[in-house]
């Protein structure tokens, strides 16, 4: 037994110290011989590459309006609502009272108003009436007066001190009596503008009083509190028998109470590098572009825009590695943003595919944009480039007609296109099917072959 596992360790010894030995053969042989690979036909695509964030189109903060106790929560976190499905009920005894109170002051301001109204009318008609009436039925009684006493004065024969008193003191009393109609005539004309302001300002008060009811019934019906959108209901921020505050009677709008997203249309900010924004301009449509024209403006389903594209913005998302999702550009905004020197630009990529209702807000997505393509051109290996003897680039291919053994090359000066960093568009120079070294091979020394013939 002890013999036969003596046998075993060392027949394993010598299997695993040829593998060792034949790969290392093989490799020794492919770095004299080099590699070669052959030159195909095919398509090149030029991409842009950013990272971002996916976003929904809208993000909805439900605040509180009404105050009260929670009674209820109809939603919980991730159910999706439509607009007007209740999510949380608030006790609303609080806002009732609110209401009966507004009522009331709408009640007294009303009466206000009818008093305003009436004191005004009367001022108007009865009060300026009864002065000018008192006016009119004292004129005559001074003419009267005037004329006897300027009659007496022109008999001087007749004149006589104590009638010509009389006289004098009855003109007197009756002009004054005049005088102070006149004066009641002018009181009553002027009561009439300030009897309109009255009304105007009961008129005021009467409507702040009616707003008052209708803001106190609104937040009794905000009591139910429902989705303003449709989308996914991201979060609910109270419980069952917290007492909230509306947003009446706090500095900041009242207590969150829930936030809906709208994930049906999904967005990537994408960070685009400032060296690539111009290749994006260059294949965004005009109405993403900053300072578009007037009129010009998205249509109203993007995705027949992505459909119409040729090649729209792909985006990949690290959670689902085996799927791709498109998208159409929305908006390039034009201020840029610099982190530790770095400039970018954001770019707003709407996502159209069918598929993304798997996306959730909040993934980091990667999106690449096609700038530049070529169809049906000659591709080469990056690897192969190289700079020839007198200068320029081309390719190294087997010399033609040498023989195996030597390992010759000849250079091909070649006229380059694009490249996306692993193939080249050749334009001039090769053709497709070529063989071209990625590896150079090393050749033989042949000084040292005839030596050792000679010593031979």
């Amino acid at each position: 037994m002890k013999n036969a596992v003596i046998f075993i360790l060392l027949l394993t010894t010598v299997v695993v110290g040829y593998v060792a030995a034949t790969s290392r053969l093989r490799l020794s042989l492919e770095n004299l011989e080099g590699k070669t690979e052959r030159v195909v036909r095919g398509d090149l695509r030029l991409p842009i590459n950013a990272t971002g964030e996916i976003r929904p189109a809208r993000r909805v903060e439900i605040k509180a309006e009404a105050s009260g106790e929670v009674i209820e929560i109809a939603r919980r976190a991730g159910d999706r609502v439509k607009a007007g499905d209740l999510l949380i009920r608030l006790q609303p005894d609080d806002e009732l009272r609110s209401v009966n109170r507004a009522r009331q002051e709408v009640q007294i301001a009303e009466a206000r108003l009818a008093t305003a109204r009436i004191t005004l009318q009367q001022a108007r008609s009865a009060d300026i009436a009864s002065a000018q009436a008192q006016v009119d039925q004292l004129v005559p009684g001074v003419e009267l007066a005037r004329f006897r006493k300027e009659k007496f004065e022109e008999i001087p024969d007749q004149r006589r001190e104590e009638e010509m008193l009389q006289r004098s003191t009855s003109f007197a009393s009756q002009l004054a009596q005049l005088q102070a109609a006149q004066a009641s005539l002018e009181k009553a004309m002027l009561a009439v503008p300030r009897a309109e302001q009255e009304v105007k300002q009961a008129e005021a008060t009467a409507e702040s009083a009616l707003a008052s009811l209708g803001d106190a019934e609104k937040r009794l019906k905000k009591t139910d509190i429902v989705a303003p959108v449709d989308g996914v209901l991201a979060d609910i921020r109270v419980q069952i028998g917290e007492v909230i505050q509306g947003g009446r009677t706090t500095l900041t709008g009242g207590t969150l109470l829930a936030v809906v997203l709208d994930v049906d249309r999904l967005i990537v900010r994408a960070e685009v590098d400032e060296s690539d924004i111009g290749r994006v301009l260059a294949i965004a449509p005009a109405w993403a572009k900053p300072g578009r024209e007037e009129g010009v403006a998205a249509p109203a389903d993007l995705r027949d825009a992505a459909r119409a594209m040729e090649k729209p913005p792909v985006i990949t998302v690290e959670s689902f590695r085996d799927q791709e999702f498109e998208g159409v550009i929305e908006r390039i905004y034009p201020e840029p943003k610099s982190l530790n020197n770095v400039i970018t630009y954001q770019v707003d990529v709407v996502v159209t595919s069918e598929n993304r209702s798997i996306l959730l807000p909040g993934m980091r997505a990667d999106v690449r944009f096609t700038a530049e393509h070529v169809e049906n051109v000659v591709l080469c290996p990056n690897e192969a480039i190289r700079e020839g003897p007198e200068g320029g680039l081309g390719v190294y291919i087997p010399k033609p007609g040498a023989p195996t053994t030597e390992r010759a090359t000849q250079f091909v000066p070649c006229k380059l296109g694009l490249d996306d960093g692993n193939q080249v568009e050749i334009r001039e120079g090769l053709a497709e099917g070529a063989i071209v070294y990625t590896k150079l091979p090393v050749k033989p020394e042949r000084g040292k072959d005839r030596k050792k013939g000679r010593d031979g």
